[in-house]
C-alpha cells in the first residue's frame, strides 16, 4: 500500500501517462503551418497553409467528393453534386455558422474546376447563393509522406452581419473552422 509520500509521485506518473496518450493520439492531427485572415473593403480574405498525414490522391478525392463534404466539417449541413461536365462540377452547399447569438444558414451554388497539377478552383455563383462574391483556390502538393494544402479564399457575404460581430469575430471564427476542417479532411482521407 503506497504511503502518503509516494502518492504525489504516482499522480505525476499517471498525469504523464495521460498527457502522453493525449499527445500521441493527436500526433496525426492536421497541422496548421500558417494562417492569415483579413477584412478589406467588405471582403473576407482567408489563407491557410496546412499539412495532413494522408496521400495527396486521397485528399484530392475528399475535396472533389461533393456528396460527402459534410464528413469534413460539421458546419457543412448539406452538400450535393448538381451536375458534372468534364473537369467542372456544380455543387450545392448549405453551411451553418454561429458567432455568439448570430447564427446563419448560408446556401451556395459553386462551380468547382479541376485545374490540374493539384489545383482546384471554386467560384460561388452569386445569383444562386447567399454570397455576393466568393472565390477559393486549393493547392495540393506531396511533401514526404504528407500532403500540403494551401487554401486561399476571398468572399463577400450577401447578408447582413451585425456590427457587434464585425470583422474581428468573423476572422476568429473562420480560423477556428479552418483548423477543424483540416482535421476533418485528414480523417476522411485516411479512411479511403
Amino acid at each position: 500500500m503506497p504511503t502518503h509520500h509516494t502518492m504525489p509521485g504516482q499522480w505525476l506518473k499517471l498525469a504523464a501517462v495521460l498527457l502522453f496518450l493525449c499527445l500521441t493520439g493527436q500526433a496525426h492531427a492536421g497541422k496548421l503551418i500558417n494562417a492569415y485572415v483579413d477584412y478589406e473593403d467588405g471582403h473576407y480574405l482567408l489563407n491557410l497553409d496546412m499539412l495532413v498525414e494522408a496521400p495527396m490522391k486521397n485528399v484530392y478525392e475528399v475535396l472533389m467528393d461533393a456528396n460527402h463534404l459534410t464528413d469534413i466539417s460539421e458546419t457543412i449541413k448539406q452538400s450535393r453534386l448538381i451536375k458534372s461536365e468534364g473537369v467542372q462540377q456544380w455543387v450545392y452547399l448549405e453551411t451553418e455558422g454561429c458567432i455568439w447569438f448570430f447564427c446563419r444558414l448560408v446556401k451556395q451554388t459553386q462551380l468547382v474546376t479541376e485545374m490540374g497539377g493539384g489545383y482546384i478552383m471554386v467560384v460561388t455563383l452569386p445569383e444562386q447563393s447567399d454570397m455576393e462574391y466568393g472565390k477559393a483556390l486549393w493547392k495540393l502538393q506531396t511533401e514526404d509522406d504528407l500532403t500540403r494544402i494551401i487554401y486561399s479564399a476571398d468572399f463577400v457575404p450577401g447578408f447582413w452581419v451585425p456590427p457587434l460581430i464585425g470583422p474581428w469575430l468573423m476572422r476568429h471564427r473562420l480560423l477556428e473552422e479552418g483548423k477543424k476542417t483540416i482535421n476533418g479532411i485528414e480523417t476522411r482521407a485516411r479512411q479511403l
